[in-house]
């Protein structure tokens, strides 16, 4: 009768010493304070896009521009420029967007469109075409 017992208390789920195990141990790291950096734009985020990159005089041409940095005027010896604005529901501020002129007297042939972003220059080409 005592190994009845014995197999009884084992049938009866009692825990045998194997499956106990010992609560997790709670560890907590501590980590000291770091200062905010400010993120370096990868290459090939920073430009400066023409569109069209020929035209003639009194042409619209659309200015394509992406800064992460600190945004100066387009200069061009040929375009009249706009003001640049940002997508206006506010996405991608860094991406901006504007219009220029072809001016009326510019003399035919490429000349560079620049902007400085932060201390990177950008720069592209438009070339002015005579009328066909």
């Amino acid at each position: 009768m005592v190994g009845l017992g014995v197999l009884a208390a084992a049938c009866a789920g009692a825990p045998r010493p194997a499956e106990v195990s010992p609560p997790p141990s709670r560890t907590t790291v501590l980590t000291a304070p770091t200062a905010p950096t400010t993120p370096s734009p990868a290459p090939g985020v920073s430009w400066l896009r023409l569109a069209p990159q020929e035209g003639l005089r009194g042409a619209t041409v659309k200015l394509d521009v992406a800064c992460l940095d600190e945004l100066g005027p387009v200069h061009s010896p040929v375009l009249d420029v706009g003001a640049l604005e940002p997508d206006p529901n506010g996405h991608q501020p860094w991406h901006m967007f504007g219009t220029a002129t072809v001016r009326p007297d510019a003399a035919f042939g490429p000349y560079p469109v620049s902007v400085t972003c932060g201390t990177q220059q950008l720069s592209a080409t438009f070339t002015v075409v005579p009328h066909p």
